[in-house]
């Protein structure tokens, strides 16, 4: 997971497979909805016509990434952030229905 930051504001956050640092596929949370796909040229689902696997896939990806941040919260017994991302990994997987 990698979070935007603007000096003290948070800002979107994404969700998903990442290799060497960099997203490879999953979810963008806007906050007010959610962007989906594979990351090309510094963009994440900008492809005209997403693939509905691709979609299919990025969600999972999100939602299993959800559910790590889940369990590295439980470690340090934090669990309000426990609670948190695993809500977010079943909203996450809702949108697969």
């Amino acid at each position: 997971m990698l979070r935007r930051r603007d000096g003290n504001r948070v800002g979107v956050a994404f969700l998903g497979k990442m290799k060497d640092g960099i997203p490879e596929i999953g979810v963008v949370d806007l906050g007010d909805g959610y962007r989906a796909g594979k990351f090309e040229s510094g963009d994440i689902g900008g492809q005209s016509d997403l693939d509905p696997q691709i979609r299919i896939d990025s969600f999972r990806a999100a939602a299993e990434a959800a559910r790590l941040v889940s369990v590295r919260y439980k470690t340090e017994h934090k669990d309000a952030s426990v609670q948190f991302y695993q809500t977010l990994a079943k909203t996450l997987e809702a949108q697969l229905e």
